[in-house]
């Protein structure tokens, strides 16, 4: 009796093993997937750079684009600036040093920024 207990808990413990083989292997290619989809992409980056400037309350959303210098095109100061920037930092979980903040012209700059700089711990 003992051994076809040891059989059975056996053939259980392979066909969990093989069951969590199987789900581990859907999970990696959901990674993989999700990775390619959302947000490593230099367009899907550039798409939710240019979604979050239209939200901002102060800029026309209809003189958005990708080159539209922020300051001359879209009539930010350097205030709004900021708060474009944190909102930038939120939404990618980044930090942006000052330094690199003044750089950032347009929406195709901070895509490129996002792209380069590496990722926070917290991400």
């Amino acid at each position: 009796m003992q051994s076809l207990r040891d059989s059975v808990l056996a053939y259980l413990r392979v066909g969990v093993f093989r069951r969590h083989v199987v789900l581990m292997q859907h999970v990696s290619g959901l990674n993989r997937l999700l990775c390619t989809s959302t947000g490593s992409g230099r367009e899907q980056v550039i798409d939710r750079v240019i979604g979050l400037v239209k939200k901002f309350d102060k800029i026309d959303a209809a003189k958005v684009t990708e080159s539209a210098d922020f300051q001359k095109d879209l009539s930010l100061d350097s205030l709004d600036r900021v708060e474009l920037v944190m909102a930038f930092e939120q939404e990618f979980s980044i930090e942006i040093p000052d330094e690199h903040a003044d750089k950032l012209k347009c929406c195709a700059d901070v895509a490129n920024y996002i792209q380069s700089a590496p990722k926070s711990e917290d991400s």
